[in-house]
């Protein structure tokens, strides 16, 4: 991972991943901790902010540089507080049934959205609403690539955490091909909205 990569980037200032290996279907999770326990931006240690979220908008443009390799990239936004664990996980499986996958917290696996995922060689734009109900269900949304939206509309349940995690986290991950190949990502302009 190397920050300030100015090309290829659309604001001067994207950042890099490489995945390289030597197992088939390898893969790097790249995590950033935004708010809680452990965070440096926002550490919420008096557990008010946290409980009051319910919407979230991930929001990235993604520079793919080669698609022929890139077996899935995932795009998740996790949220732990009082032992619940609530991960809305979205990965776009491109090498196999080319379809975005959603994350079942409870059961512990992924399952397919039914919407076709079809990035391009070189940047791509992303968009992922998901919210937080009341009695803590996730419930994705919609997702949108390079302008095009997709309605899921799916509730999950949540699962569970150490009682001590509390943080909203985002992720990002690369998972290697069969071979494997090295392969090289970028991203920029990255945001969460919450409320």
């Amino acid at each position: 991972m190397q920050y300030g990569i100015t090309l290829p980037s659309l604001s001067n200032d994207a950042t890099q991943f490489i995945i390289d290996g030597t197992k088939s279907y390898g893969d790097a999770l790249f995590s950033a901790q935004l708010m809680g326990t452990n965070s440096p931006q926002l550490r919420d240690a008096d557990h008010t902010l946290l409980p009051t979220l319910n919407n979230f908008i991930y929001d990235v443009d993604f520079y793919v540089t080669d698609a022929s390799i890139t077996q899935v990239l995932e795009f998740d936004i996790s949220m732990y507080m009082n032992g619940i664990g609530m991960i809305w996980g979205t990965q776009c499986n491109y090498l196999g049934d080319k379809d975005w996958d959603i994350w079942d917290n409870a059961n512990k696996h992924w399952i397919s959205a039914g919407i076709p995922c079809n990035f391009v060689n070189g940047w791509n734009h992303l968009t992922i609403h998901a919210q937080r109900e009341s009695d803590n269900t996730l419930l994705y949304q919609s997702i949108e690539l390079d302008g095009t939206t997709y309605t899921l509309d799916k509730t999950y349940p949540p699962g569970t955490a150490d009682s001590t995690w509390w943080g909203v986290t985002v992720n990002y991950q690369m998972d290697g091909d069969s071979k494997p190949d090295a392969n090289t990502t970028y991203l920029d302009n990255f945001s969460l909205t919450y409320w």
